[in-house]
């Protein structure tokens, strides 16, 4: 396969390919489109799943990486799917607006909106009680519904670090939840997966050893980024070849979303390089959360590559097409949620009625994830370069000074 590279005149909504052209259609009714955008994060957080889970392989890899994208998808799906029962059951434009900004992504808060206001009677006592303790679970270490799209934090990997995650048993809970909500919303289970209340309702389930799970472990010398950019990255190009298979553009918005978040997190790794000329601390404290690609991250890291480009004589010009790549997915993505709903809180759609060449759109961002992907390489060999040199220099350094003090004492 050709190496995709960052390329000048590069417009990431050319029509390159017929063959690979969908037509992006809202109805512009949250209750269609909420439901239509869920169905779409289900399938591909299932397909995923089921390849690291029952596709026969000896990849630790889709285990450790693969799975948490797998896991970020069908959370998404959860909360899409209630936002959808909420406007399926009558909720007006500024009604939904109002719950969304309060709930934001916590699933708990819009399932306890939706029982308030519609009744949940479509469910038994036992699976109410499996869903509510299951979605309080989630909000436990997910509420920002961050947890495994970033690296994990340090308090999280101190009380799991070392472990690991049961793949298996965390994604049928997943889709049992998912289930007992479309039975909640549309009175009939999804996929006629009715729940087995033999599982547990934790949203965390951790496994006995390590083979065959995702092992929550990071080697001393990791920049803890490496499973999230690379777990992120892969299972993109896992979508794109399953479209490529089939044509089937319900897997666009979750390919585009898990290769942006790739580009975002592979930014942040950057970011955080510590290097003989590194970011400054206090920027990397404001802008370390940020979801701006352009504005806060790559001008926050530009510096750095511009020194580094002149040490080592490289060209400009492949930074400044770089900036071109990032300067355009902020115009169409600027806070990394447009594929992540199909609009936004306001009812706005600012992508809708679009011609793609999924093939093109995905090759751009290939690109740009490529050429920052390479740039983590670059540095990592420039810093073990510096890490050497001053080496040698303290060594020079102690050697004078013990020269130094022996004449002192003959």
């Amino acid at each position: 396969m050709e190496y995709v590279w960052i390329e000048k005149g590069k417009d990431i909504k050319e029509i390159l390919n017929e063959e690979t052209k969908i037509h992006i259609k809202w109805s512009k009714k949250p209750a269609e489109d909420y439901i239509k955008l869920s169905r779409q994060y289900m399938n591909a957080g299932y397909i995923t799943l089921r390849e690291v889970i029952e596709v026969q392989h000896n990849n630790n890899i889709k285990y450790d990486m693969w799975f948490m994208p797998g896991v970020y998808m069908i959370r998404q799906a959860i909360e899409l799917l209630v936002k959808a029962g909420l406007a399926i059951k009558g909720a007006t434009k500024s009604e939904l607006q109002y719950m969304f900004i309060a709930n934001k992504h916590n699933i708990k808060g819009l399932y306890n909106t939706y029982k308030s206001r519609y009744g949940v009677e479509e469910l038994n006592e036992a699976n109410r009680v499996w869903l509510e303790k299951y979605l309080d679970s989630i909000e436990v270490v997910d509420s920002s519904s961050d947890l495994f799209r970033y690296p994990f934090k340090d308090d999280f990997m101190q009380q799991y670090g070392g472990k690991a995650l049961d793949v298996w048993h965390m994604g049928n809970r997943l889709i049992y939840c998912y289930s007992i909500l479309n039975k909640m919303i549309f009175s009939e289970w999804f996929d006629e997966e009715e729940l087995d209340l033999e599982e547990e309702p934790m949203f965390l389930q951790l496994a006995s050893s390590g083979i065959n799970n995702c092992y929550l472990w990071d080697s001393p010398w990791s920049d803890g980024f490496h499973k999230q950019v690379t777990g992120y990255s892969e299972v993109a190009k896992f979508l794109f070849e399953k479209f490529k298979e089939s044509k089937d553009e319900e897997l666009f918005y979750p390919m585009v979303f898990l290769m942006r978040n790739a580009i975002e997190i592979g930014l942040k790794r950057l970011l955080h390089m510590q290097m003989k000329e590194s970011v400054d601390e206090g920027i990397i404290r404001r802008k370390r959360n940020s979801h701006w690609l352009y504005k806060d991250l790559w001008k926050s890291i530009k510096p750095m590559l511009l020194h580094y480009s002149k040490e080592d004589n490289q060209e400009e010009e492949t930074l400044d097409l770089a900036e071109r790549y990032i300067k355009a997915l902020k115009d169409l993505d600027k806070n990394g949620d447009m594929f992540r709903y199909p609009c936004s809180f306001s009812n706005e759609y600012k992508f809708n009625d679009e011609e793609i060449d999924v093939t093109n759109f995905y090759n751009y961002l290939l690109g740009l994830f490529h050429f920052i992907d390479s740039c983590d390489l670059w540095l990592d060999n420039i810093r073990e370069y510096e890490t050497e040199m001053e080496r040698e220099y303290e060594a020079d350094m102690r050697s004078e000074w013990e020269s130094e003090m022996r004449s002192y004492m003959d």
